[in-house]
């Protein structure tokens, strides 16, 4: 197993990288070798883990002594998870790295690293990989005007919490990473910084997949005036639960 650079870089700002995990036995050994193996040495690791019941925690009691924080007790959610790590957060910056998803490289985090700013509260947003299949990976590039980005291939300051909140953990809501970003891009108090790096590979059939993500997205785009309400209705006319209760209205008359 892989273990991480100890190069002395002390004026290099710490990056917390969090895993949160529920019942991931597959694929959370790949997702932790993936951070481990970074070569940015100013790195911080921290593991949350719902409690799981498949033999997930066996995995990540392997790799303890290389956490920096290893939490395994149940939560209300993956926001949930993701706030109790941004809580015990030490570095000046965070990306989340969930389970089943990697890195794209072993040098990602130190090359996206070179962009930041120490003391400047930023967003850097990276490109990342979309794994379509096991021989099939799709290169994505962020365009904020279009609302394309992704939370793994994302480094930012930690402090942008201390004042904008938290992740908003609603059930049934799998776009609070989505609302938390769409809604500081134009915020004067925030530097937003596209980069050509290619931060992460990530597992295309996660949480955020799905028609309801993609109709959440749509009405945070609109609430922030990056849609038109035309566009919303045709996104929201398309959603399961419209043309099932379109189909049982139809029944019922």
């Amino acid at each position: 197993m892989p273990t991480r650079t100890t190069v002395d870089f002390s004026n290099s700002p710490t990056l917390t990288v969090v895993t949160v995990v529920f019942n991931g036995r597959d694929e959370i050994a790949k997702t932790i070798d993936s951070v481990l193996a970074q070569d940015y040495p100013s790195l911080e690791y921290i593991v949350i883990d719902g409690q799981s019941t498949d033999g997930t925690i066996d995995i990540i009691r392997q790799y303890e002594d290389r956490l920096d924080t290893f939490v395994c007790e149940r939560d209300k959610g993956v926001y949930d998870a993701m706030n109790k790590a941004i809580a015990l957060a030490g570095g000046e910056f965070i990306i989340f790295m969930n389970c089943g998803d990697i890195f794209a490289s072993t040098d990602a985090a130190s090359s996206a690293m070179n962009f930041v700013q120490s003391g400047v509260e930023q967003i850097v947003l990276g490109c990342w990989l979309r794994r379509i299949s096991n021989e099939s990976l799709l290169h994505c590039r962020p365009v904020l005007e279009k609302g394309l980005f992704n939370h793994q291939a994302i480094i930012y300051s930690r402090s942008l919490h201390a004042w904008h909140g938290s992740y908003v953990n609603v059930k049934g809501l799998t776009t609070a990473d989505y609302l938390f970003f769409a809604t500081l891009f134009d915020s004067s108090k925030v530097i937003c910084r596209l980069i050509d790096t290619t931060l992460a590979i990530i597992d295309v059939n996660g949480l955020s997949a799905g028609p309801q993500t993609l109709s959440q997205k749509y009405t945070i785009d609109y609430l922030c005036g990056r849609v038109s309400k035309a566009r919303l209705l045709l996104v929201l006319a398309a959603h399961p639960l419209y043309l099932r209760a379109k189909a049982l209205l139809r029944w019922t008359h």
